[in-house]
């Protein structure tokens, strides 16, 4: 399963999340399924700093690859973001047939719109054994979106990745492999 944050702080970003991820694409086996998970295009500002805005699977696990780029490519990178909400939608409803063997997560781990909590993802993480490989793009200031990835990874038997490293390309890839 691959979550993308596809919100305002990474408008700027917003062509190198597509193509990473079609890049993504293009390498799995013709017959192994993905499947992208994000979040509606609408939102509702809170009082304060709050949002509210729902995690959604944008496409559905799927071998096809036009609809799985065709799914990237019409997300808009715009508002809040309800991360959590949205790895938990891709770790499915726990049986064997909907669960991924692994979840690529694309984010600066600023969350701001989810109903679950941190804690409540990383025990459910480590409950369910999907490995989550955090692909960490920053967002100026940080915030501490790192530290939640990277304990996230733990807790999921997975990886850290941050972009700014010069080998992140190839630590992803050989993630996936």
């Amino acid at each position: 399963a691959i979550v993308i944050q596809h919100s305002g702080a990474h408008m700027p970003l917003s062509a190198a999340f597509v193509s990473m991820v079609q890049r993504i694409l293009a390498m799995r086996p013709e017959k192994a399924e993905a499947g992208i998970v994000g979040f509606e295009r609408d939102f509702e500002q809170l009082e304060g700093n709050h949002f509210r805005r729902r995690a959604v699977v944008l496409e559905s696990f799927s071998t096809d690859a036009d609809e799985l780029n065709q799914a990237v490519r019409d997300m808009v990178f715009h508002g809040p973001s309800p991360i959590w909400d949205a790895v938990m939608i891709a770790l499915g409803d726990g049986k064997p047939e909907t669960t991924p063997d692994r979840i690529l997560l694309f984010t600066n781990g600023m969350d701001n719109a989810s109903q679950t909590t941190f804690d409540n993802l990383e025990a459910a993480v480590h409950k369910a054994g999907v490995p989550v490989i955090s692909i960490y793009f920053p967002a100026e200031p940080t915030g501490g979106g790192d530290t939640r990835l990277k304990k996230l990874a733990k807790a999921s038997g997975g990886k850290f990745i941050d972009t700014r490293e010069k080998n992140s390309w190839e630590s992803l890839v050989a993630a996936l492999q």
